[in-house]
């Protein structure tokens, strides 16, 4: 058999010098796709060259999975969790390497990097834990009581893993999207192969090298290199067992639906503005749960909107993209970059919106950082708030928050159409019987 040449991947010493070999055989690619050069967000300087996956590679990925997946299955359920365990250590030892790839792969700030080293370590807190088998207690049978007062128990039925399990990475939040699709389907027995974006080839590479060196057998974990919406992502998802569909999908053709987020009445404004700082300009508005729209209750409107345009005036402040201390993410390159800075600089001439803080580029800080921007909507032609629907649809993604003023809970609901499916509420009532009433609406991911 003529052995397969190397993958074609390099990592400049932007990215801590070449990857491992483990590294690159976690690659799903026989370097005969197309070679992508990924350029770092925070300095514009090559970083990575990484080959494109085919459906060839997708097939014979899925193959050398399969075998590896027998032997996973049968370890033990503690084993499994060790080896998971031991991958969780090896993160907590390398926080600050997987924060610069973090950094230079998807542009992401201090702030929004700790939150992501946060967010992988909750998804892997499954493999740290223990569970005891699942029991049911059999019924008391008359006259017969259980020896010692310890009831008679036996194992359920367990059912047989799924053999292939594919995921799909946000290059928004490469390294908990990919754990959180990932742990739940290893820690099964399944194998699992993980479709990722050329801007995250390089972290997930790593990870994978790395959950090889904790104790997982190779070939359990594969990465599948495409471009979001390529037919190699669906041939990946036509013969993979089990899909785990990406929480917001590629858009078809047409603008993606902006998040809300929702200020009540009852809300406490010091809670509000903090999480709507979060939501509007948190990682750039990259990630699919960014919250550009909020609508405010007349009570707060106007001292919240003064609050906010503090708070967005002075995020620079923490210096450039990557620091630890910083608070601006990088928009995800120069054509995103661009479209928004023609959306800040088109709102005051736009009858549609009042601007409030209108920021600008700041590439002394990185190549496509963008300060925030704040701009409040004109009254609709209609009764309520309801801005013109093909503005929603227009807003590119960016650090942005549009705020919406409304006065009936009948306005946030008519406003919850034309939004995502994500959704926020800020109240101190209970928001279970406010999430009921978005029922046939958009939003199902209701927080």
């Amino acid at each position: 058999m003529t052995p397969l040449p190397p993958p074609r991947v390099t990592a400049t010493p932007l990215l801590g010098g070449p990857l491992p070999a483990a590294a690159l055989h976690a690659l799903a690619t026989r370097g005969s796709g197309p070679v992508s050069e990924v350029r770092s967000l925070l300095t514009d300087r090559p970083a990575a060259t990484v080959p494109h996956s085919t459906p060839a590679d997708v097939f014979a990925a899925i193959a050398t999975a399969t075998d590896a997946q027998r032997v996973w299955a049968r370890r033990p359920e503690r084993d499994r969790r060790a080896a998971l365990a031991r991958l969780d250590r090896w993160i907590a030892r390398h926080r600050t390497y997987l924060g610069e790839l973090l950094a230079h792969g998807s542009g992401l700030c201090g702030t929004d990097t700790a939150d992501e080293l946060r967010a992988a370590e909750r998804a892997l807190r499954p493999g740290r834990r223990s569970v005891p088998p699942r029991v049911r207690e059999l019924p008391r049978t008359r006259g017969v009581p259980h020896a010692r007062g310890v009831p008679r128990v036996r194992e359920l039925p367990r059912r047989r893993p799924a053999t292939t399990v594919a995921t799909h990475t946000d290059d928004s939040r490469p390294l908990a999207s990919l754990l959180e699709a990932a742990v739940p389907a290893l820690l099964d027995g399944s194998a699992v192969l993980s479709h990722v974006s050329p801007r995250a080839a390089v972290l997930a590479a790593r990870l994978c090298a790395a959950a090889v060196a904790a104790g997982l057998p190779a070939g359990i974990w594969r990465l599948v290199i495409a471009p979001p919406g390529s037919p190699t992502a669906a041939v990946l998802d036509e013969h993979a067992e089990t899909v785990i569909p990406p929480c917001c999908p590629a858009p078809c053709p047409g603008a993606p639906r902006p998040g809300l987020l929702v200020v009540r009445h009852d809300a406490r404004l010091r809670t509000a503005v903090a999480q709507a700082g979060r939501a509007c300009f948190s990682r750039a508005g990259q990630g699919c749960t960014a919250a550009p729209i909020v609508a405010v209750h007349d009570t707060h409107h106007a001292t919240f909107q003064r609050r906010l345009a503090n708070l967005a005036a002075h995020l620079p402040a923490g210096g450039a993209p990557g620091a630890r201390s910083s608070a601006l993410s990088s928009l995800p390159g120069s054509g995103p970059c661009a479209d928004f800075a023609r959306f800040a600089r088109s709102i005051a001439h736009d009858a549609r919106l009042h601007p409030v803080l209108t920021g600008g580029h700041r590439p002394d800080l990185a190549p496509y950082v963008h300060e925030p921007v704040v701009a409040r909507t004109a009254p609709g032609p209609g009764p309520g708030p309801l801005p013109d629907p093909a503005l929603l649809a227009a807003i590119p993604p960016g650090p942005l928050a549009l705020i919406v003023r409304y006065t009936h809970w009948s306005d946030v609901l008519a406003l919850a159409h034309h939004t995502g499916r994500h959704a926020t509420l800020i109240t101190n009532g209970r928001s279970a019987h406010l999430a009921a009433q978005f029922a046939g609406l958009p939003a199902d991911d209701i927080r």
